[in-house]
Order: C-alpha cells, then sequence, then structure tokens
C-alpha cells in the first residue's frame, strides 16, 4: 500500500509516499501519545494535595477520572468517525487547546463539581482523540508494516506513564498542586498542537475522493460503516473488548489493594504496577512485528492466553517474587493488546471507516471499563475477597479468546467495498 510507493494525486503533482513521510506521522503520534496518556496517569499524583486541601475523599476524586472516562470513550466515537472525514490535523488542534485549557481551569477549582465539570469536558474530550485520531491515522499510512509502527506509537504511552508522573510529583513538591497544574497546560497544549502539524491523511485516500462530491463520500462512508458494524465479525471483536476492557482496568485499579492485603509493603506494591507499564512498552513493540507475520488476529490470541495464564499465576501468589513475576508476564500481554485492536479493524474492515469503527470499539470497550473496578470494589466490600472477582476475570478473558476463534470463521460483507 503506502509504505513502499510513491503516490500521484489526480491532478499528476508526486506526494510524499508511506516511505518517506509515514515515519513522521509515527512520530509525532508517538509524541501525542506520551504527552496526552503521561498528563492523564499523573493524575492520581494529585490526589493526597486535593484532600489535604479540601478533605474530599479518594471516592470522590478518583469519580472524576471515571467520569472524565466515560467522556473520552463517547468522544473517541465520534472524533474517529469525524477522522474519517476531515483528518487529523484540526482535530489534535483543537485537542491541544482543551487540554491546555482544562489543566488552567482545574488550577482555580474550589468546589468537587469544578473537579469533574474541568476535567471530564476538557481533558476528558483531549483524551478521546490521542489513540483514535492517531493509530487511525497510522493505520491508513501502512499496510505491510502497519502492526510496527502501531506498536512504536503505543510505546509512546508507556513512555508518558513512566515519565510524567514523577515530574508531576515534583512540581507539586516544589510549587504546590495548583502550580502544577499549571505547568501541565503550558507544556502538554502546545507539544500535541505542534506535533498535531506533522499529522497528514494519506495522499491516496485523498486522491481516492477527488473526483467524488462530498454527498457522494458520506453515503459511501456511511454504507461501508454500516455494512461492517452490522457483521459478525465486528460483533465478536465488540465482545472481546467488552470482557478484555473489564478484566484489564479492574486490575489495573485494584492489584495495589491487593498486594498490599497480601502483607506485600505498599512501595512494593506500587513497583508492580510501575513494572506493569514499563515492561508493556516491550509488549507494545513485540505485538507490532508479530502483527506483521501472522496477522493481528492471531497475536490477540496470543495475548489473550497470556492474559489467563497471568490470572492463573496470581492466584497462587503470595511473595513479591511472584508478584512481580506476575507483573511482567501480564505487562507484555496488556501492551501487546492496546496495540493489536487497532490493525485488526484494519485487517478486517480496511481503513475507508476506520476511524468510525476503531472509535466505537473504544467507546465499548470503556464502558464496561468503567464498571469493571466499581463490580470489583463492591464485591471485596461484601465479602471481604478478591478471588471470585478474579475468577470472574479469568473466565471473561477466556471469553476474550474464544471470540478471536469465532472472528476468524467469518468475512465480512462489507470488507471489499470498505477496504482501501
Amino acid at each position: 500500500m503506502l509504505d513502499s510507493q510513491t503516490c500521484v494525486s489526480a491532478g499528476g503533482r508526486t506526494r510524499l509516499s508511506g516511505e518517506s513521510y509515514g515515519p513522521v506521522v509515527v512520530a509525532a503520534s508517538f509524541l501525542i501519545q506520551g504527552t496526552v496518556v503521561g498528563a492523564v496517569f499523573s493524575y492520581s499524583v494529585f490526589f493526597d494535595a486535593l484532600h489535604a486541601e479540601f478533605g474530599w475523599s479518594r471516592a470522590l476524586i478518583s469519580g472524576a477520572s471515571s467520569v472524565s472516562s466515560l467522556v473520552m470513550g463517547a468522544w473517541a466515537m465520534f472524533l474517529g468517525r469525524l477522522n474519517d472525514r476531515i483528518g487529523p490535523r484540526v482535530i489534535l488542534s483543537c485537542a491541544a487547546v482543551a487540554l491546555s485549557f482544562g489543566y488552567f481551569l482545574l488550577a482555580q477549582i474550589t468546589a468537587p463539581w469544578h473537579l469533574y465539570l474541568f476535567y471530564a469536558l476538557f481533558v476528558g474530550a483531549a483524551f478521546g482523540s490521542h489513540d483514535v485520531v492517531t493509530l487511525s491515522t497510522v493505520a491508513r499510512w501502512f499496510d505491510h508494516r502497519r502492526g510496527r509502527m502501531s506498536g512504536i506509537v503505543k510505546t509512546g504511552t508507556s513512555t508518558g506513564q513512566v515519565l510524567v508522573p514523577p515530574i508531576v510529583a515534583f512540581l507539586i513538591y516544589s510549587f504546590g498542586w495548583r502550580s502544577a497544574f499549571v505547568w501541565i497546560a503550558a507544556v502538554t497544549g502546545p507539544v500535541v498542537l505542534i506535533a498535531a502539524q506533522f499529522m497528514r491523511t494519506p495522499p491516496a485516500s485523498r486522491a481516492e475522493n477527488d473526483d467524488k462530491t462530498a454527498a457522494e463520500r458520506a453515503a459511501g462512508d456511511t454504507l461501508a460503516g454500516r455494512n461492517a458494524i452490522r457483521s459478525p465479525a465486528f460483533r465478536w471483536i465488540c465482545v472481546a473488548q467488552l470482557a478484555v476492557f473489564f478484566s484489564m482496568l479492574t486490575l489495573i485499579v485494584h492489584i495495589v489493594p491487593y498486594a498490599t492485603d497480601m502483607g506485600v509493603s505498599r512501595g512494593v506494591a506500587a513497583g508492580v504496577l510501575s513494572t506493569i507499564g514499563a515492561v508493556s512498552a516491550v509488549g507494545r513493540l513485540a505485538a507490532g512485528t508479530v502483527i506483521d507475520r501472522i496477522g493481528a488476529r492471531r497475536t490477540l490470541r496470543i495475548c489473550y492466553s497470556m492474559l489467563v495464564a497471568a490470572f492463573v499465576l496470581l492466584q497462587f501468589t503470595y511473595t513479591p517474587v511472584l508478584l512481580y513475576a506476575f507483573a511482567v508476564l501480564y505487562g507484555v500481554a496488556h501492551g501487546g493488546t492496546f496495540t493489536s485492536v487497532s490493525p485488526l479493524v484494519a485487517e478486517f474492515f480496511g481503513t475507508r471507516v476506520h476511524g468510525r469503527l476503531f472509535g466505537t470499539v473504544v467507546f465499548i470497550g470503556t464502558i464496561s471499563g468503567a464498571v469493571g473496578p466499581v463490580v470489583a470494589g463492591g464485591v471485596f466490600d461484601f465479602i471481604g475477597t478478591y478471588r471470585p472477582v478474579f475468577l470472574l476475570l479469568i473466565g471473561l478473558l477466556v471469553l476474550a479468546a474464544l471470540a478471536m476463534t469465532r472472528l476468524g470463521a467469518h468475512e465480512p460483507p462489507s470488507m471489499s467495498a470498505a477496504k482501501s
């Protein structure tokens, strides 16, 4: 596709190929992912400062993050569809403004509703753009190396998770939490804005539509998207996403208290979470390479099998050494899973309406991911143990692996129409 040849527009002008410009898009996407995700993951660093300032409970403070995640999912579905129409530059530029504006307003909060409104409305909306818009654009630029390039982009997520929270913690300690929010606003928005200017829709996508009216393009996209969403293959992808997001986000939220309940120190327990984040970068890069060799569907089956093995190991884990062994196994599978979904959608449905389809999948997963941690907390509060929760998660991950098996039996009726 675009990673091996130069494309020529309808007017005869030679345009950049994926070989020459695609890596620029990947680099810009890496920077956007790291900046946005790093800022969002630093939210928990503000917990103690907000509690000390206002006396707010952790449940109240964390609730803003949950609402923001739901807003992110809804925006991801809308922005994915918009990206199919107008391309990434304008969307990500607007996201950059929303990101800076949101964090600047957070520095002024005095009431809980301020926190919920500003964090959900502005930061959540910006967060909704980072994954769908960047990965959908990369999927359009690359064919044979789509998995590898997606893996490189997703390592930006891991980089942001590792680097940004400690910097934010230093800012809070040195200047206070309000100044830390201002610093985030001053840095993240401009970085994303600059990177957004290097985001382009591949020339082949533009050339294909040169002779079509806006109405014709919209009608064709609507038909292709509707046929894809109605296909059995898309339903199985959504089933897998529901099961996996429920399981993975539950684990991320509850692994630290689970470990401390075992008698492990809080520092060691937090180290388990950091290990997952660091090792996930290896999983993202490895999955990208494997996708290009055997396809995204088979790669996800491997990742889901590793997740099942990790959760089974967790049932027999009572020492820090075994906890870290779990973190390594889980972290590789975690990174591989998040890297593989965008290429999977492109593998089955092409890239014509990739943003709409990928955004819908992300939204469905977000709903499940918001429910999972709440259910797990309720079960623990009722019976005093996480064991039934983790057994449920194992069952859900087995379901996800079976969904990938069922996915292989279907050829979407719209594939020939939707592929670019």
